[in-house]
């Protein structure tokens, strides 16, 4: 998922007389919470948090989970670096700089 760039903001008018949005204005926002709110989406997707009483505490990262086949798939056209939960081994894997799916794995 590409998360969409902010509106550029520009000088226009934000109100009506009435004290209504524009539609400029009315579109601008729209469009911003649109982009924050993907954003937003994503985090959470990334993010294993917990509030509690305004505190929010890290529980740790939560990498995409794929079979073997999945990330064979989009290891075609991930960016190096990319890291995955391969469901079918349960070990991390990473895409390196040969372009080579390596699993990690601890010593």
């Amino acid at each position: 998922m590409t998360i969409q760039m902010l509106p550029v903001f520009y000088d226009m008018d934000f109100t009506e007389k009435d004290g209504h949005l524009t539609s400029d204005a009315y579109l601008f926002h729209d469009q911003t919470f649109q982009a924050l709110n993907i954003a937003i989406i994503l985090l959470n997707t990334i993010v294993n948090s917990t509030i509690d009483n305004g505190l929010i505490t890290n529980n740790g990262i939560q990498f995409p989970q794929y079979t073997t086949a999945q990330i064979t798939a989009i290891a075609a056209t991930a960016a190096l670096g990319t890291v995955w939960f391969n469901t079918d081994i349960a070990k991390l894997q990473v895409l390196t700089a040969t372009g080579v799916v390596e699993t990690i794995t601890s010593t």
